[in-house]
């Protein structure tokens, strides 16, 4: 496929928007000017929010290998996530995370960072096929594959798909080759469709599968719970592969699969209205044939109510949304706007069971409606102010305001949103809940000044959180709900300084301050700091470059949630203490031409017997070798 093919029309624009039309211009211009070398700049993205607010921004694929070395999702979220020490586990976020949905979830959210969703489905506009492939092979069995091919067969046409693996062998009681922890797989077709004989509309699709499996292991035994062993070896915390476990033989499961889709008809640049359907649904299993005479009992005595002690516990919960926006929407020179009404029709039923004599199920089935609508206004060139709000009938609602520029980005909202069905209610022999819980209420605020040099980047922030009727888990593994107020302060300050043109210091240091009447229902560690010394050498023209470093990462002590993986929820606990910890890494990231290859030792520092807590009774990873590719195609 030729570029000339595609120089008169860009696949995104129908020429209706003056300015839209004339940022595609400029990417046709250059593209022509290298249509016999195709690379990055001949490919771009965007994603669907960038229509439905009309705020059409590309970008092209990142062929920079900085900071690839940072394999886990523990890595590559900073340090700022809490998991059960190896990839795939379940995982929340440490920080309060402001909900997107106001209305009804599932509640089964511990793996909802391994499944693509619509929103993060990007759209390409390419001239040519393109491929992303990415391998990455981690010390002790565990392995990413992410794979990613799209193109455009004219420019009313594209279509493409991603697909990413997870395997990941058991950290912990480790038996023989092939004995693994996570088994996932996440797939997803996209493309896009504007008919030549109606240029004025455009259609956004994409499909998505999502299947996790995790054989749940309950953590470390106590080392003052086993029998001493006959050798005279003594136990301990850290004995990873040779470690004894809680469970053997549970498992979750986290099934998921939907449909989306976006299409808009532009009356002119200032009136277009626009559709969005979705449809997801989601399975969520556990199962474990338990034994009350050994350790099983310490994770099911308090939550399985039998005379018999061996018997099977089966958790299972479906649910569905199926949701439909209507909305006008539009653009001048100096703001944009959308306005719209969406319903969703949900479906939650679950069943359990964990005795013959024992079983129950109940079915929810809701219809939700709301309104709301966005205005951006671009006050200078480089200044922007955003207000959205979304109310729901029942009383919920989200109003946002999002201030950006050059110098300061401030962001405020406040959020109503409804209990998860999970938290609504629950039955299970010996446990069980309905709670009848009020709406949960946050006021966010977040905060950063930007300050830059040639050669020093200073950027102070400021996140602030105040929760009430906070719905947590409780030291029973019982949802509750906080009867005052918490408080979270967060004051940081990202400080990058360039010691000489190649070599780097950045750095990120938060302290985290909880208050209020309820303060003793979360958990932080008081002080957490991430640096980095890098060098960097790029030389024939960005085609060889080399970054290699060392990474340091800090905690301080503190109570980190337990995992109860009957609910997959993490809950309060106040008899184990997470120390405060060092990990180091030593990495390098190279790239030649459109190859790219890394290699880390983690946790250098680990000396002996010894290690971190990420989780209670859940070791982080021991010192390993980690490796990976990636690997770019543009023809």
């Amino acid at each position: 496929m030729s570029v000339s093919a595609q120089n008169d029309l860009n696949s995104f624009s129908n020429g209706a928007d003056s300015l839209l039309q004339a940022r595609m211009n400029a990417r046709d211009a250059e593209a022509l000017r290298n249509k016999e070398n195709y690379s990055a700049k001949s490919t771009r993205f965007t994603y669907e929010r960038n229509f439905k607010y009309n705020n059409i921004v590309f970008q092209n694929p990142d062929t920079i290998p900085d900071n690839m070395h940072r394999v886990s999702y523990y890595e590559s979220n900073n340090y700022l996530i809490q998991n059960l020490g190896n990839i795939g586990t379940a995982q929340r976020s440490l920080f309060y995370e402001v909900p997107k949905v106001i209305g009804r979830t599932s509640g089964y959210n511990a793996y909802n960072p391994f499944y693509t969703t619509p929103d993060q489905i990007r759209y390409y506009d390419t001239r040519s096929p393109y491929t992303d492939i990415k391998a990455y092979f981690a010390g002790g069995g565990r392995a990413i594959t992410d794979i990613t091919f799209t193109l455009n067969d004219s420019t009313q046409f594209n279509i493409g798909g991603s697909f990413k693996a997870l395997r990941a062998e058991k950290q912990l009681a480790y038996l023989t080759r092939g004995d693994r922890q996570v088994t996932s797989n996440d797939w997803n077709i996209f493309g896009f469709y504007r008919p030549q004989k109606l240029k004025k509309y455009l259609l956004l699709f994409n499909t998505t599968q999502f299947k996790h499996t995790v054989q749940e292991q309950g953590g470390i035994i106590d080392p003052a719970l086993q029998p001493e062993p006959p050798n005279g070896d003594a136990l301990s915390f850290f004995d990873y592969e040779d470690a004894n476990v809680y469970l053997d033989g549970a498992d979750s499961y986290d099934k998921r699969g939907g449909l989306h889709l976006y299409q808009q008809y532009d009356l002119d640049s200032i009136f277009q209205v626009y559709h969005t359907l979705d449809y997801v649904q989601q399975i969520a299993r556990y199962n474990d044939d338990y034994d009350l005479r050994g350790y099983d009992r310490y994770i099911y005595d308090d939550v399985v109510n039998t005379e018999d002690s061996t018997r099977t516990i089966n958790d299972r919960n479906f649910f569905s949304d199926f949701s439909n926006e209507f909305g006008l929407k539009g653009r001048t020179k100096k703001f944009s706007y959308t306005a719209y009404y969406r319903n969703r029709i949900l479906k939650n039923e679950s069943l359990r069971s964990s005795s013959e004599a024992y079983s129950s199920a109940m079915e929810a089935n809701e219809v939700e409606h709301y309104v709301g609508g966005t205005l951006r206004q671009q006050i200078t060139p480089k200044v922007f102010l955003k207000a959205t709000g979304e109310f729901m009938f029942d009383g919920n609602y989200l109003i946002e305001g999002d201030f950006s520029s050059d110098w300061f980005d401030a962001k405020y909202s406040r959020v109503v949103s409804q209990p998860s069905f999970l938290a609504d209610f629950y039955f299970q022999d010996g446990r069980n809940w309905i709670s009848g819980f009020e709406n949960e209420t946050s006021d966010n605020l977040e905060g950063t000044i930007k300050i830059s040099s040639n050669r020093v980047s200073f950027r102070p922030f400021l996140r602030f959180n105040r929760i009430s009727n906070y719905i947590f888990f409780n030291q029973d593994r019982v949802a509750e709900q906080a009867n005052s107020d918490i408080i979270l302060l967060t004051p940081g300050l990202h400080f990058d300084y360039a010691i000489t043109p190649k070599l780097k210091w950045s750095n990120s240091v938060r302290y985290n301050s909880i208050s209020g009447g309820s303060a003793s229902n979360y958990k932080l560690p008081q002080f957490m700091a991430l640096s980095q010394l890098a060098f960097k050498n790029v030389i024939f023209d960005g085609k060889m470059i080399v970054h290699t470093g060392i990474d340091v990462f800090y905690q301080t002590e503190y109570e980190p949630l337990a995992y109860d993986p009957i609910i997959q929820q993490f809950y309060l606990q106040d008899s184990f203490v997470s120390d405060d910890f060092a990990k180091i890494d030593l990495f390098v990231n190279f790239k030649v031409g459109n190859f790219m290859i890394l290699a880390k030792m983690g946790h250098v520092n680990q000396l002996g017997t010894n290690g971190y807590f990420i989780s209670p009774n859940y070791t982080g990873a021991r010192r390993t070798l980690d490796l990976g590719v990636r690997w770019l195609f543009f023809d």
